[in-house]
């Protein structure tokens, strides 16, 4: 979810030396650099080929860039009801928030803020 394995469990495995990818500044990307990843020229997943490479069976994050056709958090708390958070559905492309104990998917970026 969200508020707990996320950020103790995946977040704190890439940035433990040697981290991923040797860079140790890895995080959720917010709602605005979720949606970047997102082509609306196509759908199932609705995003660039880059970010959907060599998806085989038993593929590994280090040796490919696998999008599921499902929800994706973002860092990016929904206002309105701050228990809630915005997601991207990378089937269609479209945004949405919900609760944050749900367990959606974390796509994991680094640089910029």
């Amino acid at each position: 979810s969200m508020n707990g394995t996320m950020v103790t469990t995946f977040l704190a495995a890439l940035n433990t030396a040697p981290c991923f990818a040797g860079h140790c500044d890895w995080r959720v990307p917010n709602i605005t650099e979720l949606l970047s990843l997102v082509n609306y020229e196509t759908f199932s997943p609705a995003t660039f080929s880059a970010f959907n490479t060599g998806c085989t069976a038993g593929c590994t994050v280090t040796a490919c860039s696998c999008t599921v056709s499902s929800y994706y958090w973002s860092s990016s708390t929904y206002r309105a009801l701050p228990d809630y958070a915005w997601y991207v559905y990378f089937g269609s492309g479209f945004v949405y928030s919900n609760d944050k104990t749900l367990g959606y998917y974390v796509r994991a970026v680094r640089g910029g803020s």
